[in-house]
């Protein structure tokens, strides 16, 4: 999905401000997809644009002023159909199974600080999901929680396979 739908889907539950839509998009997003923060707000004014959401200004007293965005049914439609749309599988990039590929160029101790770096990426990762936890167990719907779920499996299963390259690399020093 793209970021426009993916904002979609957090408006169809409700109107948001860019802010509540990018604390939703960090929290429920970011460990798995490649859209960023940066690609928001100019996604929000090319949606308002098209008529697939409008936008309100509350005044604060004595606060900024909020942007309430909202789904427009053009919108809702224009999310549905993204949600139905064929899902074509990609082929993740995985720049980190590129380098094991050539890793027989480095010294055993390149290798081992190559990958002990990227097994205390994924750990920070999932540790920024774990630190979630709670708030997704009393919000997410029973798919949102699949989903996180999922992620949690998926740098556990990252992590011990760089265990297990890890350990090779030491072997193989001896």
């Amino acid at each position: 999905m793209d970021v426009q739908s993916v904002l979609l889907g957090f408006l169809i539950r409700s109107s948001m401000t860019g802010y509540d839509l990018r604390k939703a998009f960090s929290m429920s997003f970011s460990f798995f997809s490649g859209l960023s923060y940066g690609s928001i707000y100019p996604s929000l004014k090319k949606m308002e644009s098209r008529g697939l959401i409008t936008k309100r200004v509350e005044i604060g007293d004595g606060a900024p002023n909020r942007k309430v965005y909202t789904i427009t049914e053009a919108g809702r439609q224009a999310f549905l159909e993204a949600l139905r749309s064929p899902f074509v599988p990609e082929q993740p990039k995985r720049a980190f199974l590129m380098r094991l590929f050539f890793f027989a160029h480095l010294s055993g101790e390149e290798r081992e600080q190559i990958v002990l770096v990227q097994l205390d990426a994924v750990k920070r990762l999932r540790g920024d999901l774990e630190a979630i936890r709670s708030e997704v167990e009393v919000r997410a719907d029973r798919f949102q929680q699949l989903c996180f779920q999922m992620g949690i499996r998926y740098f556990d299963n990252l992590a011990d396979d760089l265990s297990l390259v890890i350990e090779a690399v030491r072997a193989e020093r001896g």
